[in-house]
């Protein structure tokens, strides 16, 4: 919600100019940072809402997945091409010829940030932790392991109950943290109190609503290329503020700047912003069937105006006008888009055909619907960009005879609402994955763990389940393909659009990196000589 390089490609290239986005003190062809300050302390300024809980058991927001990148690494990673890269994994996964047991090669010598090995036997509990633990929203990601031994001390393998296509994309994002488990053994389900994993960085302590603080580790395997000696990850619902805060100096980078705040901060010479478009979506989840709260089932219809009547889910996708709030809201930083891939992704679908704006047929639904004075609450995560959108919105759906009530809420509990099943519709985005299942089955298969709408489809389940299985890629795409049309006729989320990020940070940095999944990467980041 980012070690070996050598990288097998999952999905093609992405577009020319979006391959890495290395910031360094200095940008000609053959420039290069090769020394930093040691020591000091670099503060960033999140923008995209407090974390929730820091374990990678429970957690599903953007933010939180900033901060774990600078403490929680993963067998894999993603490379600036997206291609999928060994990380604490020694090598990329060997699958059997029967597709059903997949051996991944460990890592020697490395420890987590209390001191004790990594070894074959943390990464067996970490993952029988994340499919069984109450609550695990990694659950879902993985829920075609069966089991998983190790091999000796360093290697495991994943058992599987049928064929799975994405497990390597998984491992290289939560599903494939690997926590201590010495730590896992103490702290169980209360492991955000105090997460330990392998990084570069350790858990220091957190200020609700204010900040989070990681510290050098002294464990780290390759020390010499980290340089700060503490990194603050401050909370800004207000990215006018952070913006503000970035050109006085107070944090010296902001992980993502509002449209409005970008020709300021492009203006300070003192600063630099750099781009990314990504692989994630903005939209809108709407709660259809999760009456008692998530993976309660069977789900069951909430009886709200939206949830009653698909012919007035349909007027109020109708009455959006995507390009225009691309250009009034986000100022042309989002693409307009109405599924779950974004364009960025090589497995994007471009014979899907968007629902087109056209109030007067919305006005027309609403009033055959039968409702009279339908009423929609949108809950709203806290902050200035946020309400912007939501006003927009607010203000399309009276055009066509819907009232919509904005509920500002501040993210933590937002998520919870949403869980919890006590919401109407939600103003929610996703960072993206790179295989499209990361994307699509955790929020819409009757299973799915990041399913908040209630959704319950047993055609689309099908459908997710044979994508999963599917050895071809040619296959995957037919399945996709009519998920995302039978997504788009139900729509228990309007998908809005994909990002473009922008990020800005003080010329004084090196080493500060932004990957199509749009974390800006700062683990490895220090001040220049």
């Amino acid at each position: 919600m980012k070690g070996n390089r050598i990288g097998v490609a999952v999905g093609a290239v992405l577009a020319a100019g979006l391959l890495t986005f290395s910031i360094s003190v200095a940008f000609g062809a053959s420039a290069k940072v090769s020394k930093f300050k040691q020591g000091g302390t670099l503060t960033v300024a999140m923008t995209a809402g407090e974390p929730d809980a820091l374990d990678p058991t429970l957690a599903r927001t953007f933010s939180g997945r900033e901060v774990f990148l600078t403490m929680c690494e993963k067998l894999y990673d993603l490379n600036a091409k997206t291609h999928i890269v060994p990380q604490l994994a020694a090598a990329l996964p060997k699958v059997s010829k029967n597709k059903l047991s997949v051996t991944v090669k460990l890592r020697h010598g490395i420890k987590f940030n209390d001191g004790t090995a990594f070894t074959s036997a943390a990464v067996v509990k970490t993952i029988r932790h994340y499919l069984t633990a109450t609550g695990s929203v990694r659950a879902s990601e993985i829920s075609a392991v069966k089991s998983i031994t190790a091999k000796g001390k360093y290697a495991v393998v994943f058992h599987l109950k049928s064929p799975y296509s994405p497990l390597t994309a998984q491992l290289a994002d939560r599903a494939g943290m690997i926590l201590s488990a010495k730590q896992l053994g103490k702290l169980g389900l209360n492991f955000a109190k105090h997460p330990v994993c392998v990084g570069p960085f350790m858990y220091k302590g957190r200020i609700a609503g204010d900040s989070i603080t990681v510290v050098r580790s002294p464990f780290y395997y390759n020390k010499s290329k980290v340089h700060f000696s503490k990194i603050v990850f401050k909370i800004y619902n207000d990215t006018t503020a952070a913006a503000q805060a970035l050109k006085a100096g107070t944090v010296q980078a902001i992980d993502g700047l509002a449209s409005t705040d970008i020709p300021g901060i492009k203006s300070d010479k003192s600063l630099r912003v750099t781009k990314a478009a990504g692989l994630g979506y903005g939209g809108i989840t709407i709660n259809i069937g999760n009456k008692n709260g998530l993976l309660k089932l069977p789900y069951q219809n909430v009886g709200t105006d939206l949830a009653k009547s698909p012919a007035l889910r349909k007027a109020f996708e109708l009455a959006i006008n995507r390009k225009t709030l691309a250009k009034v809201v986000f100022n042309n930083t989002v693409l307009p888009g109405c599924t779950a891939v974004s364009p960025s992704s090589s497995w994007f679908d471009k014979s899907i055909k968007c629902t087109p704006y056209n109030p007067k047929q919305a006005k027309a639904l609403v009033q055959k619907s039968g409702i009279s004075n339908p009423t929609v609450n949108l809950m709203v995560p806290t902050g200035t960009v946020a309400l912007r959108e939501a006003q927009f919105i607010q203000a399309e759906e009276a055009a066509v005879g819907i009232h919509m009530n904005v509920q500002s809420t501040d993210f933590v509990t937002a998520l919870s609402k949403a869980d919890a099943g006590t919401y109407d519709a939600f103003l929610i985005g996703w960072s993206g994955r790179v295989d499209p299942d990361g994307n699509i089955y955790g929020f819409v298969a009757t299973p799915g763990t990041l399913n908040d709408s209630g959704y319950s489809k047993p055609t689309v389940d099908k459908l997710l389940n044979k994508a999963r299985r599917a050895a071809s890629t040619k296959s995957r795409r037919t399945a996709y393909h009519s998920v995302e049309a039978q997504i788009l006729k139900d729509r228990p989320l309007i998908y809005l659009d994909h990002p473009i990020a922008n990020a800005g940070f003080s010329k004084k940095l090196g080493g500060i990196k932004m990957y199509p999944d749009t974390l800006l990467r700062v683990a490895f980041a220090g001040y220049t000589k």
